[in-house]
């Protein structure tokens, strides 16, 4: 039988992550252009979160299952101006999933072929390399936003819970 903290502290991380996926879903302004950070949808759905007892206490660990972990760190904090440039093969599945509407140099719209798109998906690549990206932040606003409104309730059950040990102990 799960206890009165059990239940509020689920409940919280749940809040979390539902909170996370919808900061994903809002559209930003990004060096300034308005862009969606959701191209699949599968870093949204990927979102989990699972509690554990370490040192005899609960302990929240928010994180990404499948696929989508190998770049959840990304989006989360961003990457850093003149680092390794991400995947190219990655950029190229992005730009076939957008899709983007490719250009030329005189910046005239141009067939999507697959020589165009791995070409723009190394300078993308490229470019994220030298410039970075600015991270959005989903999972630390997510717990920014919902910690208030559930900080009063895990102090109460979790005294609650340690008070009803310690009289099962008594007895």
């Amino acid at each position: 039988m799960a206890s009165e903290f059990d239940q509020i502290l689920n409940e919280y991380a749940a809040t979390v992550v539902e909170r996370a996926q919808s900061n994903l879903r809002i559209k930003r302004r990004v060096r300034g252009k308005v862009v969606n950070r959701v191209s699949s949808g599968t870093l949204l759905n990927s979102l989990i979160y699972k509690i554990r007892v370490r040192y005899g206490k609960p302990t929240i660990d928010f994180t990404v299952k499948g696929p989508a972990g190998q770049y959840a760190d990304v989006i989360e904090f961003g990457r850093k101006p003149n680092s390794k440039m991400p995947p190219v093969s990655a950029i190229e599945k992005w730009i076939r999933m957008k899709p983007l509407k490719l250009r030329n140099r005189q910046g005239e719209f141009i067939k999507s072929t697959e020589s165009a798109i791995k070409s723009a998906a190394y300078n993308i690549a490229r470019s994220i390399g030298e410039k970075g990206i600015e991270g959005i932040n989903y999972y630390g606003e997510a717990i920014d936003d919902t910690w208030d409104d559930y900080k009063d309730k895990l102090m109460d059950a979790y005294i609650k819970d340690i008070e009803n040990r310690l009289l099962l102990n008594k007895r």
